[in-house]
């Protein structure tokens, strides 16, 4: 309870600093690129839900009101898998997680599978291989080191951060370079507008 206090007004702060002390800052032009990608997700929320209003976006005759369905969707799942395990009894059923399923996708949602294979294939490494074989260092060493590649992550942020980006400096190379080639650099439409069309209700058509 007094980490998640701390947390609150730490987290505030450097929120507060962000804003106000880095020029440019969750622009496309902004020094040191700090884009704020994920700010988006929250200023779509806030629209939706503060501006809009719900009735509007997932009322009757609203723009989505399919997607409501989930809600039953997401209750039923479990007791079906619930049910199919009590019935089955097969060991790989077990280990299926309808909730885990279907949140976990949800951070790849930007983003191609490139950027989830490779934990895929370390948790399997994991999980699957080293736990089955070697139990006693996998019990003794796995959160150690997983532990250890956030830490990891975050040293070498805070290093290139301070190395490169502070001193706007460039280091060319393919894994630089690589997020911003395709969909991920250039938007990709399925579908393009003509002339004069919109997309979903026009201007005064939206009540």
């Amino acid at each position: 309870m007094i980490a998640t206090i701390v947390s609150t007004f730490v987290c505030t702060g450097v929120l507060n600093f962000q804003m106000n002390q880095i020029p440019g800052v969750c622009t496309k032009n902004a020094p040191n690129r700090f884009t704020c990608p994920g700010i988006n997700t929250f200023f779509t929320a806030s629209v939706l839900w503060g501006t809009i209003g719900p009735i509007k976006v997932f009322g009757q005759g609203g723009q989505y009101t399919a997607l409501l369905v989930g809600f039953p969707i997401g209750l039923l799942l479990p007791v079906v898998f619930y049910l199919l395990q009590k019935r089955l009894r097969t060991r790989w059923l077990r280990q299926v997680h309808p909730v885990a399923l279907l949140y976990g996708p949800l951070a790849w949602a930007p983003f191609n599978l490139s950027y989830v294979i490779p934990s895929v294939w370390v948790g399997w490494l994991s999980w699957i291989w080293l736990k089955n074989r070697y139990l006693a260092l996998w019990s003794k060493y796995n959160f150690v080191l997983s532990a250890s590649f956030s830490s990891g992550i975050a040293i070498a942020a805070i290093i290139i951060f301070f190395a490169l980006q502070y001193n706007n400096l460039e280091l060319p190379w393919w894994g630089n370079e690589v997020m911003t080639v395709g969909c991920e650099g250039d938007w990709c439409p399925r579908l393009t507008l003509g002339e004069d069309e919109i997309f979903g209700p026009g201007p005064g058509e939206f009540h």
